[in-house]
């Protein structure tokens, strides 16, 4: 038996998308399978059809090679170039393994093999040649199975016999499998399979596009998404390289490949010169009004009714559409020319001449109604700078959204007029223009080669400041000490009369570095001192936002800020959010973030999401019920930082994942990200990472018991007196105050405390008031904590379903301490039920520990127990006993138990004395055997 796959017939026309995994093709793998389990039987046809691209070749391969696999004999032929006119060319590639065998025939089907192959002066009929093609095929036994693609393309006689095949394939040990690139004109008979295939779904597109590679950035896998529209060797092919924006990025396309281009060049065959000109004009326009179309292709034909017969005439082949909409006006209306295939338009550029399609932008630079649209057109024949061509283009990148590929039409006009600027200031702003739309968008690269054609020598003052700014807008240009922040400050006030809105950039950035890079009292103040000469009442968000980064506790007590005009989609709720967010205020950062994050994803700025993401998952911590949506946004975030190269944003991903990880009790993940968050931080100079790190190792050994080690982390968090303190040091405060009992540590943690209290008096975010209330109940002396609980404990603590879990967890706790049992089940069984919720595993060990210690064993307890070796231990120990029991299997020191139980290290070296004997253990690792992972 043998195997004929992929000859030189077969492999020019290799087009779709690869068949490993065959992604989103199940319904075409499964009728593969029905038609392979029939062979034996009796043979069958597949006919798939689809448009260019869609993966019917795919298909074939996967079917040969499942056919090989299960010994079957696969022959298979295909369209091949220059070969289209040859007579039962096809045909005679399918059957070359099998000729060998013709002699084995009866005469008369050798002679009509023989007439068919060798050029003689008649032609068999289709259904003649059919029938001894199958008694060829018969000679060996066996199975068959026979690959066709490209039938529509293959030359007539060898598609009219492979047609009378299939119907003659029935009760033969024959299968074929059939593609073609349109429907078949007639419907498929009963006994036959079809299959349509068209785009592929979201997720499997993603997939295909992931596998072949081409698209490197996050942001550029969904321009390709964008323009492919499932396609599948569009997603293949598709890219948006590195180099200058060519002509299809004036009408939201990535340039064709070759392999592209020649699956669709069919489509192109045989159209008439006008046609093929009027085809043209309508691929290079912006514009898609027909009239402009009409009028450039009169002057590329030389006549009005050229130019009308070639658009009916591709208007007839559905290669374009004319669509009447209405116009300005109650009555008026206009022609709109549509490509229902929109990938014919990289195709039809990528196989014509560069002089043609010069020529055509030169002519629909002076059809063109719209000035801007004109101006594109007429941008790529100037031959010198134009400063009032490029003043016209420059107006296309601010007119209509930039969703999706409207990016690359405005970056591809920013490009252009930079490139007819004849003023060095004016080029450079344009070319600053792009690389910050870039840079939103997560256009890494582009971003980053818009910015080094900017040349600032001979642009004085103004150049120097258009240089910082470029150094702060590029991802990862995060380096440099402290001493930049005095320089940003001092080239905003430089730039401040010429360029007011470089300088509030400037002093945003100056802003931004302060925060990030924990900077001193001297720094914040030459910014404070900058930002009060600059700024213009009344506040508004962008205001607001340099306040928070350099003291966010003055923002508190301000009213609303006043819309800001002009802002891009998003940036005012994500500013807004931002100032909420670092004054602690989560709710309403919560509510921002929700607005700014679907404009910022319906703008597809994707260089921005980070930003958003991130804050929100460190957000839910606090406002989740459960803490899947921190994760998740946290894991989002961390991955779009990742690939739009914002280290800085992966760090505080990273962070968030830590500190989450860290409560839930998955402690050596939780220190696996810390030690990343440090390293991050020295790489990039930034110390307000630190922080996070230390808050998760700091919730890493508080819920290992080692309170003493968790305070110290937590302490350092509140080394600085009269430092701004935001949101780490607010959620610091309530973990320091939790740890700070066990580690004999209260009475400093109440200095602390005092000392927050006291700065943040003229104003706190709801979150604060109630962390301090958690830490005044926690600190405060036997005496006065009933008191303390009951205002902690206040209706509306549910919003933060975390620190309700701690408040009740330490009103249970200090109830069972008070001895005052049965009063302290109620608030420990809350806490359990609330940490079991998030997903605190060591958090609800702790609360159904403590649970026990009064008596009551849980539902969790004893699902665990249930049939295990501990379940025995119930009766033999008191409730505390148990509790340390399981604490010490655990792995916790004597000290560490005590810590988290208030026991002295001896009193727990004496119940464990007690407890070895009774569970017939005798040492530490006996008990962790005796009762598991508890």
């Amino acid at each position: 038996m043998g195997t004929h796959i992929g000859s030189d017939r077969t492999g020019a026309h290799r087009t779709g998308s690869d068949d490993a995994g065959l992604l989103g093709r199940e319904h075409e793998k499964a009728l593969v399978t029905a038609l392979l389990a029939g062979a034996s039987r009796g043979g069958r046809v597949l006919r798939l059809n689809g448009a260019a691209g869609t993966g019917r070749s795919a298909v074939l391969r996967h079917a040969a090679s499942a056919a090989a696999h299960q010994g079957i004999r696969v022959l298979s032929t295909g369209w091949a170039p220059g070969e289209r006119g040859v007579r039962h060319a096809a045909l005679h590639g399918l059957l070359r393994p099998e000729l060998a065998r013709v002699p084995c025939l009866p005469a008369t089907e050798r002679a009509v093999l023989e007439s068919a192959f060798g050029g003689g002066p008649t032609v068999p009929p289709p259904a003649e040649l059919a029938a001894a093609v199958l008694n060829l095929l018969a000679v060996e036994p066996g199975p068959v199975l026979l690959c066709v693609d490209d039938l529509d393309r293959l030359d007539s006689a060898s598609r009219d016999t492979l047609n009378a095949l299939a119907r003659l394939c029935p009760g033969t040990r024959v299968g074929v499998i059939v593609s073609e690139r349109a429907a078949p004109g007639a419907p498929a008979a009963p006994d036959q399979l079809a299959a349509t295939l068209g785009a592929l779904p979201g997720p499997e597109a993603r997939a295909v596009l992931t596998r072949a590679g081409r698209a490197t950035g996050y942001a550029e896998e969904h321009l390709v998404l964008a323009v492919a529209r499932g396609n599948p060797l569009a997603l293949t092919e598709l890219s948006l390289g590195d180099g200058h924006l060519g002509e299809e990025a004036g009408f939201g396309m990535l340039s064709a490949t070759p392999r592209l281009a020649e699956a669709y060049a069919e489509d192109l065959a045989g159209l008439s010169v006008p046609a093929r000109g009027v085809l043209l004009v309508a691929s290079l326009s912006v514009s898609a009004v027909a009239q402009d179309v009409l009028g450039a292709s009169a002057l590329l034909l030389g006549s009005s009714d050229a130019a009308g017969a070639g658009l009916a005439e591709t208007i007839a082949r559905g290669l374009v559409t004319d669509d009447e909409v209405p116009a300005a006006g109650a009555t008026a209306r206009r022609r709109l020319l549509r490509f229902p295939q929109p990938l014919v338009r990289p195709v039809v550029l990528h196989l014509e001449s560069t002089a043609r399609r010069m020529a055509v932008h030169a002519m629909l630079g002076q059809s063109v109604g719209s000035p801007a649209h004109a101006a594109w057109h007429t941008a790529r024949v100037a031959a010198g700078p134009d400063e009032e061509l490029a003043g016209r283009l420059e107006s296309l990148a601010g007119a209509g959204p930039r969703a999706g590929t409207g990016v690359l039409v405005a970056l591809a006009a920013l490009e252009g007029a930079a490139r007819l600027s004849a003023d060095p200031g004016r080029r450079a702003d344009r070319l600053l223009r792009a690389a910050e739309l870039a840079c939103d968008h997560g256009l890494v690269d582009q971003a980053l080669r818009h910015a080094r054609q900017i040349d600032p020598a001979g642009l004085g003052t103004f150049g120097r400041a258009l240089l910082l700014w470029v150094h702060e807008l590029l991802p990862g240009n995060t380096g440099g000490g402290r001493e930049r922040i005095t320089e940003l400050c001092e080239a905003a006030r430089a730039v401040a009369s010429r360029e007011p809105a470089l300088a509030r950039k400037l002093l945003h950035a100056a802003a931004r570095r302060c925060w990030w890079q924990k900077a001193g009292p001297g720094e914040r103040q030459v910014i404070r001192a900058t930002f009060e000469e600059l700024r213009s009442a009344p506040w508004d968000a962008r205001d607001l936002a340099v306040m928070a980064l350099t003291d966010p506790l003055s923002v508190l007590p301000r009213a609303e800020p006043r819309p800001v005009p002009g802002l891009p989609a998003g940036d005012e709720p994500n500013l807004l959010g931002q100032v909420a967010h670092l004054t602690g205020d989560l709710d309403r950062a919560a509510t921002h973030f929700g607005k700014a994050e679907a404009a910022v994803r319906a703008a597809g700025r994707h260089g921005r999401l980070p930003q958003i993401l991130v804050p929100r998952a460190m957000g839910q911590i606090w406002l989740g019920g459960q803490w899947d949506t921190a994760l998740a946004l946290a894991e989002e975030g961390r991955m779009i930082a990742g690939r739009t190269a914002q280290p800085d944003w992966v760090a505080r991903a990273t962070a968030t994942l830590g500190i989450v990880e860290a409560l839930r009790g998955h402690h050596g993940r939780a220190l696996e990200y810390a030690a990343q968050v440090e390293e991050a931080s020295l790489r990039l100079g930034q110390d307000r990472q630190l922080h996070l790190a230390s808050l998760a190792r700091a919730l890493t050994a508080s819920g290992t018991g080692r309170y003493a080690e968790a305070y110290a982390r937590l302490r350092g968090l509140f080394t600085e007196p009269s430092g701004p303190c935001a949101y780490a040091e607010f959620w610091g405060l309530a973990f320091l105050s939790e740890a700070a009992p066990p580690a004999g540590e209260a009475e400093d943690a109440r200095t602390v405390v005092a000392q927050v209290a006291s700065l943040t008096a003229a104003g706190r975010a709801p979150l604060l008031e109630r962390i301090l209330a958690y830490a005044d109940a926690v600190l405060a002396p036997d005496a006065e904590a009933e008191d303390r609980y009951r205002r902690a404990l206040e209706p509306g603590i549910e919003a933060w379903p975390l620190l309700h879990g701690m408040a009740r967890f330490g009103h249970g706790a200090w109830l069972r301490r008070r001895r005052r049992v049965t009063a302290s089940r109620t608030p420990l069984a809350t806490a359990e039920s609330v940490f079991r919720a998030l997903g605190a595993r060591s958090r609800a060990e702790q609360a159904a520990s403590e649970l026990r210690a009064t008596g009551l064993a849980t539902a969790g307890h004893q699902d665990r127990d249930s049939g295990d070796s501990g379940a025995d231990a119930l009766e033999a120990l008191s409730p505390q006993q148990l509790t340390i029991a399981r604490l010490a299997a655990r792995g916790l020191t004597n000290r560490a138990i005590g810590e988290q139980l208030r026991l002295s290290p001896r009193t727990v070296a004496s119940h464990l004395y007690q407890i070895f004997p009774k569970l017939d253990v005798t040492s530490r690792a006996e008990l962790a055997a005796r009762f598991g992972d508890v």
